[in-house]
């Protein structure tokens, strides 16, 4: 290569990267954080409004019991962000610290939160991973392959959860399909999310592990249609990054696999023990007579479950709504998440619409911590810590640049 062409190369780089680092700071700006903030607590504050009572409050007893409970729900989130750094530790044969796989983790979970739910902060997971001085390969692998895992450990669970429990699984009185499919509020929502995450991860699955050429063919086929032709690039770029991925995969051991595959889904149990846990806390075992008899009339009565069977049955429904939320074009979900809460889980948390007392005001509650465990962390931790690392890394990719046009200018000296 003739040093003319090395400079073009160098050029081009360092273009795709200042265009790669403006994306980044685009998705996690200020006004995407206050954005995603305010969507989520303006619903809030209206539930407040709403249904929330003082004097209705003040009769909601804060038991030690109701605090353990709580501190589960705490403990739970703590070890899903546990099980992710294991993940990533197992991925990346151990090349990260303990401390990076948080910080990554963190980069991760608060791009996701302040980005659409449908896209998801894999864009700026794989600018921060590419960062640490990983091979193209291994970078494209980490990325990718966790959306593989993702999205199928999460699609056969709930294929599983479906064929158990019934369409009643995905909504409130949806006894038969036909009546999940017609006269639900979810369910077509439902069927039209699962089936789009299926195609995704089906496409994604092909590229990394069969085939990423033919992909690409058939990326690059749809393309020439009028309206496509500006995702040629995208289109490129990403079949190229399955090619990688693809290649540094078959290297792996079987333990590789197995260690993600376990990870992955104790991290995903860990985010949906959160409310179970608060029910627990608030509802299943409420000295509230009414509110317990509301839960038991549906669990037992209805369902006829025990107590095992009850918490499995609370963890499918929330997988439910996940894939509904996972297709909303709000950031993290946000407003959607906190008005479906409701309405997915009416059947066994009471509402004002049953007349009991301080029935609404629980909800509210219930909503707001949940969301506040699962949610808002992130997204308020990760507004402090976020862009700050960021702006360390660009500054320092800066410096890098400019050492290496001084050093070019020295050699032509």
């Amino acid at each position: 290569m003739s040093e003319t062409e090395s400079v073009e190369n160098k050029t081009t780089i360092s273009k795709e990267q200042e265009e790669q680092q403006a994306g980044v700071l685009n998705s996690i700006s200020p006004f995407k954080i206050f954005l995603a903030a305010m969507v989520g607590l303006s619903v809030v504050v209206y539930m407040f409004y709403k249904d929330f009572n003082a004097e209705e409050f003040s009769k909601i007893q804060f038991s030690n019991h109701v605090f353990f409970w709580i501190g589960m729900a705490g403990f739970f989130m703590c070890f899903r962000h546990f099980c992710y750094m294991v993940r990533l530790r197992i991925i990346t044969n151990g090349f990260f610290s303990w401390k990076k796989c948080f910080e990554l983790v963190m980069m991760w979970e608060f791009s996701s939160a302040v980005t659409p739910t449908s896209v998801g902060g894999a864009a700026v997971a794989m600018f921060a991973i590419a960062q640490e001085k990983l091979a193209a390969g291994k970078t494209a692998m980490i990325v990718l392959y966790t959306v593989i895992v993702d999205t199928f450990s999460f699609l056969s669970a709930l294929l599983i959860f479906f064929l158990i429990f019934g369409p009643i699984m995905i909504q409130p009185e949806s006894d038969t399909v036909a009546h999940l499919l017609s006269d639900s509020q979810w369910g077509g929502a439902f069927v039209f999310a699962y089936l789009l995450m299926l195609f995704y991860g089906g496409a994604f699955f092909y590229g990394v592990l069969v085939d990423a050429k033919k992909l690409e063919n058939i990326l690059l086929w749809f393309c020439k249609i009028p309206f496509l032709k500006r995702f040629r690039e995208k289109a490129i770029k990403v079949t190229d990054d399955m090619d990688l991925a693809s290649e540094e995969l078959k290297t792996q051991k079987w333990s590789f696999h197995i260690g993600t595959y376990l990870s992955t889904m104790s991290a995903w149990a860990s985010r949906f023990m959160v409310l179970n846990c608060l029910i627990v806390a608030f509802v299943a075992y409420s000295p509230n007579p009414e509110i317990q008899a509301h839960y038991n009339d549906f669990m037992h009565g209805e369902l006829q479950f025990n107590a095992f069977w009850q918490q499995i049955f609370i963890y499918a429904r929330q997988q439910a709504m996940y894939v509904i939320m996972a297709v909303m074009p709000s950031p993290g979900g946000a407003g959607v998440a906190e008005y479906a809460f409701k309405t997915f889980h009416f059947d066994y948390i009471p509402t004002e619409a049953t007349n009991i007392a301080a029935a609404g005001t629980l909800m509210v509650i219930m909503a707001t911590l949940w969301r506040s465990f699962t949610y808002y962390v992130y997204l308020f931790v990760g507004a402090i810590v976020v862009p700050n690392w960021v702006s360390k890394i660009i500054k320092r990719n800066q410096e890098e640049a400019l050492l290496e046009k001084q050093g070019h200018l020295n050699e032509d000296k």
